[in-house]
């Protein structure tokens, strides 16, 4: 069966997503936080650790891909990965929000190990999760639907966890941050570990590569890539979405404390991410009737103008208006992200004849590697730059730093994802489903 899935296994398929998102959406929003604030180290050694280790993550991602196309089990190449590191995931995810007594070069190496733990063993579940759209079905009817659903639930994860960690933190901490995060961490380390079991047990890898070999060299999964623009254009749109997204949300709670001195905003603020979901769940629709490529221009330059719009005023409800806006145009685009990878994938096979959707995939994700640890390392060293200091009056240089990671450099970032798009373009000749080219 290569067409329809049943509503059960596009629901585990997106539970998956739902499971990796929590821990990825806390670490995302509120590690820079943790890191400055509580753990107490100093922004441009933050900046440093996020670049660094994003950059090992990334590199380490190609190496998955490859892995991922040798693998052969009875579960299939991706299945069994999900089941095999849920428990270390959600254990690494819980050891990024710990705060031993160290300090000096033992605190900062507990970071640097702990935080690149957790991007490899995201980098291990999450890409034989993504890669596995393209073996769920060929319809790309189906993949619009069925990876809007994923991406629906997976930022359903991101946006709750935004909008209720601070307050959980509080409630369950007691007056102690560092045991708040830590409670709040190993409570969505759980709920990580069950979407990923049900994700294992209620999804099957049913497509076949119709030409391809089944277990590709590395000379064969590189060969994929040549001539696939598709690809070089998911890849381009992958980092520049991440680039800007990673950043503005890390400084989400900086810009209500320090610029509109509105730290009772950041649940609120958090909570405008809301409008990614509906715009998530109707882009596989949208992209069915106008297109993947103008669907996402549209929503990465609707993303671009709200964003810039942002610093007219500090006014509460304009700060609301203008993330609903921006994160709305972005879900349009977020949305699609993955169905334009399997895509890429088909193309590959078409183009070259060989079917790498783990390389593929891997060597995109490289992509949203590079653009987080850009994003992350960029926020906190403009902190740096601003001379930012935990717990002090915000000067009008730390001002000036925030809004830039908060606003500038996200609004840029979504404005090169739509031109990026432009790329996205296939042979004349090709036809979706078609498999290799004779």
């Amino acid at each position: 069966m290569n067409g329809r899935l049943t509503l059960r296994e596009k629901l585990a398929y997106g539970l998956g997503n739902f499971g990796i998102n929590l821990p990825f959406g806390m670490s995302n929003a509120f590690l820079m936080f943790f890191y400055t604030d509580v753990f107490h180290v100093d922004a441009a050694t933050v900046g440093t650790v996020f670049l660094v280790a994003r950059a090992v993550d990334a590199v380490f991602d190609p190496f998955m891909g490859l892995l991922i196309d040798r693998t052969e089990t009875r579960f299939g190449k991706h299945r069994p990965y999900l089941i095999a590191l849920a428990l270390p995931f959600a254990l690494s995810s819980i050891a990024v929000f710990t705060a031993p007594a160290l300090a000096g070069a033992a605190k900062l190496a507990y970071i640097f190990a702990s935080y690149t733990l957790l991007g490899l063993l995201y980098s291990a579940v999450s890409l034989p999760l993504n890669s596995m759209l393209p073996t769920l079905t060929r319809d790309p009817r189906e993949r619009n639907v069925t990876n809007a659903t994923r991406e629906f639930l997976g930022s359903s994860a991101v946006v709750g966890v935004g909008y209720v960690t601070l307050p959980l933190v509080s409630a369950w901490g007691h007056g102690s941050a560092q045991t708040g995060f830590l409670r709040v961490a190993a409570c969505f380390a759980f709920l990580t570990i069950a979407g990923l079991v049900l994700a294992f047990f209620n999804t099957r890898e049913r497509v076949a590569a119709l030409e391809s070999p089944p277990r590709l060299t590395t000379r064969q999964s590189l060969a994929a890539t040549r001539g696939n623009w598709p690809w070089i254009a998911t890849m381009l749109v992958n980092f520049f979405f991440w680039v800007g997204f990673g950043g503005h949300v890390q400084s989400v709670v900086y810009y209500a404390q320090h610029v509109v001195r509105r730290p009772d905003l950041v649940p609120d603020l958090m909570l405008t991410m809301v409008a990614m979901l509906p715009m998530i769940a109707a882009s596989g629709w949208c992209a069915n009737r106008l297109g993947k490529k103008a669907v996402g221009m549209i929503g990465s330059a609707v993303g671009a103008l709200a964003t810039a719009a942002t610093p007219l005023s500090s006014d509460a409800t304009w700060l609301i208006g203008a993330n609903l806006v921006a994160y709305a145009g972005l879900g349009l685009s977020a949305g699609l992200l993955f169905s334009l990878m399997a895509d890429a994938v088909d193309y590959g096979e078409w183009r070259n004849g060989f079917r790498a959707q783990g390389f593929l995939f891997a060597a995109s994700s490289f992509g949203v590697k590079l653009g987080m640890s850009v994003g992350g390392a960029a926020g906190a060293w403009l902190l740096a730059a601003s001379g930012y200091v935990a717990g002090a009056p915000a000067t009008a240089s730390v001002i000036a730093g925030i809004v830039w990671a908060h606003v500038w450099m996200p609004a840029a970032s979504y404005a090169a994802m739509a031109a990026s798009l432009l790329l996205f373009v296939f042979a004349r000749d090709y036809r979706p489903g078609a498999g290799a080219r004779a």
